[in-house]
């Protein structure tokens, strides 16, 4: 993973050529508490890791990185990016770790015209619906490995009754609707070939508040949950 940043930290040096003899300023969005800060903590240690090995330097220009917490939270991943921007005047930035604090700040990273580069939040808008010039991956997107998932569940195991258990946030929003957007598909054409459309059924999703509503979905996706059945460095923190 850090070998493709480093690609893409090479891919950005031209952007910030006019200084080169001045070191290269990465800001790191990461979560030091809560529910995510284990996560947060591995990102953190791979990089610094990743850096000590090449001594800091980078394309033979030193590297400062400047590390911000965001709590987890969308409304400190948008205080943090904008003090990293405008305060630390650092050329790019890495992170944040949730799909839904990289959904908070993308306006502004796009309007800044910042470099940024995630290596673990996947929210699919970022790539696909909603084009981020400024935004590049080094990891799949949410949904991506469940696509194959989702095929492999219907058509070589042969599953016709499917439940799905998913974080009731964007991650695992966009991760369920795509095991459901191929397994449905999939599930459907079985259907229609072995005569028994009739018998074939999508149940409505359940969340974890009510049997009666729906989990949110992800604009463009299907519900993100369902069922097919046949039978019925400096720190700024």
């Amino acid at each position: 993973m850090f070998r493709s940043l480093l690609l893409c930290l090479a891919a950005c040096l031209p952007l910030f050529a006019h200084g080169q003899t001045d070191p290269i300023r990465i800001g790191f969005l990461t979560v030091r508490s809560g529910a995510l800060a284990a996560g947060g903590k591995q990102m953190e240690e791979g990089i610094q890791l990743f850096l000590k090995e090449r001594n800091y330097t980078i394309a033979g220009r030193k590297v400062e990185l400047i590390i911000a917490d965001t709590g987890g939270n969308p409304a400190g991943a948008k205080t943090k990016a904008q003090d990293l921007v405008e305060r630390s005047r650092v050329h790019v930035v890495i992170g944040p770790l949730a799909a839904f604090e990289a959904i908070a700040i993308d306006d502004y990273l796009r309007q800044s015209r910042t470099p940024t580069v995630s290596c673990s939040a996947a929210a699919e808008d970022l790539t696909q619906r909603k084009l981020n010039p400024w935004f590049v991956r080094t990891v799949g997107s949410s949904a991506q490995s469940n696509h194959a998932l989702g095929e492999y569940a219907a058509k070589t195991l042969g599953y016709k009754r499917v439940a799905i258990i998913a974080d009731d946030f964007a991650y695992g929003h966009e991760t369920a609707a795509g095991f459901q957007l191929v397994f449905e598909d999939k599930a459907a054409r079985w259907c229609k070939s072995s005569g028994r459309r009739s018998t074939c059924r999508i149940t409505a999703p359940i969340s974890r508040r009510s049997s009666r509503t729906s989990t949110p979905s992800t604009p463009g996706l299907p519900a993100p949950t369902a069922c097919v059945s046949s039978s019925s460095t400096r720190n700024t923190a």
